[in-house]
């Protein structure tokens, strides 16, 4: 039977490479190296990064990946093993806002209790000696209209307590694209939904020369996302067209306006991903 493991680990043995310096060339932390050669798969991060960590380290030492393919599905299983899609979440279409729909109901009663008015002025005024009451014109109509919905709004809020509902997001604060360039070496990326890494959106490690966009699809709605950085050297980041700069490997916060403040939030050891 063929041994994942042992391949992998004799092949390294005969070129005389330490599991640091294997480390320092694949990106890939020792540990996961280590979990590889002793088939420890649970170690790694999870069943999507399997291919991708078997996929570097077997290249890395000249081992066919394909063998080493087939024999972990044929002892594993397939189903751990595939490829990552993203399949953002579906979000229920906006309704049109109402607001305009209000302003009409109250302009239109508006316009007949100032006709009725008129009307009842206009047929007392012989025996109460009143003036009759003009017609309101159309910018005093217009003008008067969106004081009471504003009015009525504010005296509810103050009668109740209630906190004025969540802010709309705009186009200015939505997503519209995260790019990644290797441009010398490989570098290892991944994005998540929460600062936890529980929920991924994409990762992979990215070849001298390969790049990567995540167009607004794989964001739906988020103001914010995570980003695990493996490797910094000759990695090209832009947010929304914007070239952006990160300090070092580690875990950063990224918005639709950049990559906020310095960004790193965690040490490069706690991140899940290869570096």
């Amino acid at each position: 039977m063929f041994e994942i493991g042992t391949t992998l680990r004799d092949a390294r043995v005969r070129r005389n490479i330490s599991l640091q310096q294997a480390g320092d060339d694949t990106k890939i932390r020792v540990k996961y190296i280590q979990a590889m050669e002793n088939e420890d798969f649970d170690v790694l991060p999870g069943g999507t990064y399997v291919k991708g960590f078997l996929r570097t380290y077997a290249d890395y030492l000249g081992v066919d990946f394909q063998v080493v393919l087939d024999e972990y599905n044929e002892r594993f299983g397939a189903s751990d093993i595939h490829e990552h899609t993203i399949q953002p979440p579906r979000t229920a279409k906006p309704k049109a806002p109402r607001k305009h729909q209000n302003f009409l109901f109250v302009a239109i009663l508006a316009v007949a209790i100032i006709a009725a008015l008129a009307y009842l002025g206009w047929g007392n005024s012989s025996s109460h000696n009143l003036p009759p009451v003009p017609a309101a014109t159309g910018a005093t109509t217009t003008a008067a209209v969106p004081a009471a919905p504003a009015a009525a709004a504010t005296q509810t809020q103050a009668q109740t307590g209630a906190a004025p509902g969540p802010a709309t997001v705009t186009d200015a604060d939505a997503f519209q694209s995260i790019t990644f360039k290797s441009s010398s070496q490989r570098n290892w990326v991944g994005i998540y939904k929460d600062s936890n890494l529980s929920s991924v959106i994409w990762g992979d490690t990215l070849a001298p020369g390969e790049s990567k966009t995540l167009d607004n699809s794989s964001f739906a709605s988020l103001t914010a996302v995570w980003m695990d950085v493996g490797s910094t050297d000759g990695l090209e980041i832009k947010v929304n067209g914007q070239d952006q700069k990160i300090s070092g490997p580690g875990i950063y916060k990224v918005t639709p306006n950049g990559i906020a403040g310095s960004g790193e939030i965690s040490t490069n050891s706690s991140t899940v991903g290869p570096g």
